[in-house]
């Protein structure tokens, strides 16, 4: 570990209820990132609705939130059922101001280790659940001229894969920093900003079968400063691109990795 570094454990206290009057929806949130993400904006005072196909999982992370949470189920891949869930959240809340898009999938090995279903997965996911939401989110943005869309990238856009994925991954993460750009182009006169968080490997459940600890210390050496992501590092740029201490950032894909990128 980096000389330092903090653990994961460490939480710097939130800006003081700067995110007070938005609401956000938050997918993948029943866990990892999401979940940290989606409490990062609870602890600024934002209302929070954490969405996940595992809507148990959802629902205890909403519970366990100390601010306004809650939790509904959604699919990101069902498009009539993700515009049902975004309806149900703006029939509650009257408005939709953050938009992350976290949900994802993993695939790893090489190019003919991964399967057609599995691609198939990865797209769906990683590149069709973002259309999905975004379509069903941004008119209401739109509506209101203003909004902030988050999305989840990953150094493997710009590593051909990265230290644990694989070139279809790397190609999915790839498209979700082009929908970042493109997105910020054209929400941009409409007052929405759109931007992307790309981390290097962080530490979560979803890493955990493939992180042993020759994996752990063979990433760990490559990246400069000496340690993996933690949540809470992507957890405290989220709330800050949320917030308008960055309103004149958008269209920006911003690398959490330690340095990896440098190398």
């Amino acid at each position: 570990m980096h000389r330092g570094s903090k653990d994961d454990t460490s939480q710097p206290p939130p800006q003081e209820q700067e995110l007070r009057d938005r609401v956000a929806l938050v997918t993948g949130a029943a866990r990892g990132i999401g979940l940290h993400i989606a409490t990062r904006l609870a602890g600024s005072g934002c209302t929070v609705v954490l969405t996940d196909i595992d809507a148990d999982g959802a629902a205890r992370g909403a519970a366990a939130i100390a601010g306004t949470a809650s939790a509904l189920r959604m699919d990101v891949r069902d498009r009539a059922g993700t515009g049902h869930t975004v309806r149900r959240v703006l029939d509650a809340h009257g408005r939709i101001d953050i938009l992350v898009n976290n949900a994802g999938v993993l695939a790893q090995g090489a190019f003919d280790q991964t399967d057609g279903a599995a691609w198939d997965d990865l797209v769906a996911v990683n590149l069709t659940g973002i259309y999905n939401c975004v379509q069903a989110v941004a008119p209401s943005m739109i509506a209101k001229g203003r909004g902030h869309i988050l999305n989840l990238a990953s150094v493997s856009a710009a590593r051909a894969g990265g230290s644990v994925g694989n070139v279809w991954y790397g190609t999915t993460k790839a498209g979700v920093v082009a929908i970042t750009q493109g997105l910020a182009r054209e929400l941009g006169p409409r007052g929405i900003r759109v931007n992307a968080i790309a981390p290097a490997v962080v530490d979560t459940d979803m890493m955990k079968p493939y992180l042993t600890e020759a994996v752990r210390g063979a990433i760990s050496a490559r990246i400069p400063l000496g340690r993996l992501a933690y949540k809470r590092d992507l957890g405290e740029l989220a709330a800050w691109l949320a917030s308008d201490r960055s309103e004149f950032i958008t269209g920006q894909t911003i690398a959490v990795d330690g340095g990896l990128l440098c190398t």
